[in-house]
């Protein structure tokens, strides 16, 4: 998929680069906004026509999927009525049978925890001997801090005070400007 793609792109950009072709006039400019407004209408159309390629293979892997998870169901649960039958290895977590092509596995039920964070941090907030238990997440608020700044030439100012604010980590960059074409 990404090869062909690439192969799209790779036809539409084949003006030699040797050559300095240059749009002269409003004519000419006129008449790549309607080459840009080709090539995103033929891109559109592929993407379309990809896009429900793409949905009918998965339409049928998902077919494929419920049918693969049917047949293991089936046969699970034929192994297990068996595997009920035949004297089993008993550790103490879990019964097993080796078989040639497999082994048939039983994990023995055991007792483990059934919790509920918020509600856990609730208690441990009005019981201060649950305090070590208590995760606090720190992070730096940017949103507000940078609403009380401003650039001014290549300073960074406190709106509220007028001072020049230089400190680690916060510095100015510039972004270049962005050329756009609409159609």
């Amino acid at each position: 998929m990404e090869n062909i793609m690439l192969d799209l792109i790779d036809e539409f950009l084949d003006i030699q680069e040797e050559e300095t072709w240059k749009v002269e006039d409003d004519l000419g400019a006129d008449w790549c906004l309607d080459k840009i407004r080709e090539s995103k209408a033929e891109y559109n159309r592929f993407e379309m026509v990809a896009k429900a390629k793409i949905q009918q293979i998965e339409h049928a892997l998902r077919k494929e999927k419920e049918k693969m998870e049917n047949e293991v169901s089936f046969f699970e649960s034929k192994l297990r009525e068996y595997f009920e039958t035949v004297k089993s290895e008993e550790t103490k977590t879990l019964k097993k049978y080796k078989l040639p092509s497999g082994e048939l596995r039983m994990k023995k039920s055991q007792l483990t925890f059934n919790y509920d964070k918020k509600k856990l941090l609730e208690v441990a907030e009005i019981d201060g001997n649950m305090n070590d238990y208590i995760k606090v997440k720190r992070d730096f608020d940017w949103t507000n801090f940078k609403k009380n700044l401003k650039i001014e030439g290549n300073s960074i100012i406190n709106k509220e005070t007028g001072e020049i604010i230089e400190i680690e980590g916060l510095g100015i960059k510039e972004k270049p400007e962005e050329f756009s074409v609409e159609v």
